[in-house]
Formats: C-alpha cells, structure tokens, sequence
C-alpha cells in the first residue's frame, strides 16, 4: 500500500488537500503501478528560491519548476519504506493554476508521483502514456473531491 506523507504548510486551508481526499489519491496511484512496493513517498511544497536551488543541483538548470520527484526504491536507494519525494513550488503552481489552485495542486502531486513510480515523459511514446494516466486520474479524482 502506498502512502503520501503531505507537508502542507505554505498552502493556505481553503486549497489543502484533506487527509481523507489524500488516502484516495494514494489508493487511487496505488493501483497504477502494481510494481512499487508498499510504503511512503513524502510530498512537500515549498517556495521559489528552493526550488530553484533543487533544479540547479538535480537537473542543471537554474530556473523554478513546478514540481520535482526524487524515486528512490525504484534506484535502490532508501531504507525500502521511503518510496520518493515530490517537492512542489507552491508559488508556480498558482501561477499556472488558471483560476484552480486545488485542481492545479492535484495534477502536480499525481504527475511528481508518476515519476516516482518511473514514468517519464521526454520521449513522445512515454510521454503519451503518462500524460494518459495523469489526466484520467486527475478528472477521476477531482470529481471525487
């Protein structure tokens, strides 16, 4: 079973996900990959000068992003519990939001923990059957919510 350990703190109350609406989304991405093995991947939002920091030193490019994933039981790294993190740039996210913060902040978590579970999305054929799962999954959620 996959659980999502979310750190919420920068979101203001009205665009939190509840810990309810969270167990969904986990059971929910639990059925994407029955490959991953039960345990934790940490969701974190946080502000645009430490994203930027994180993309400089992961991926070289010294720009904000919105959301960054680190997998670590599918690299062998971790103690097995910990499955990833998903670092989200809360103030990007309202950037892009498009008058839906909370909508916005769904897609980021289940696209961050699509690449936890080893999707990509750099290659057209990859990208198609990422993006397939991560709206389904999305309109299917946001209904919920």
């Amino acid at each position: 079973m996959i659980t999502l350990a979310f750190e919420q703190d920068l979101v203001p109350e009205g665009e939190r996900l509840s810990e309810a609406f969270v167990d969904v989304v986990a059971s929910e991405l639990g059925k994407v990959d029955t490959a991953c093995p039960d345990g934790v991947i940490n969701v974190k939002f946080i502000l645009e000068d430490e994203m930027r920091r994180l993309n400089a030193d992961y991926r070289e490019k010294n720009s904000v992003t919105d959301v960054l994933s680190f997998a670590y039981w599918s690299d062998g790294l971790g103690d097995g519990e910990d499955l990833g993190d998903v670092v989200i740039c809360y103030d990007q996210a309202v950037r892009q939001a498009g008058g839906c913060v909370r909508r916005e902040i769904l897609m980021l978590v289940v696209h961050g923990i699509l690449h936890v579970f080893g999707h990509d999305h750099e290659v057209e054929e990859e990208a198609e059957v990422m993006f397939g799962i991560q709206d389904s999954l999305v309109e299917k959620l946001y209904a919920i919510n």
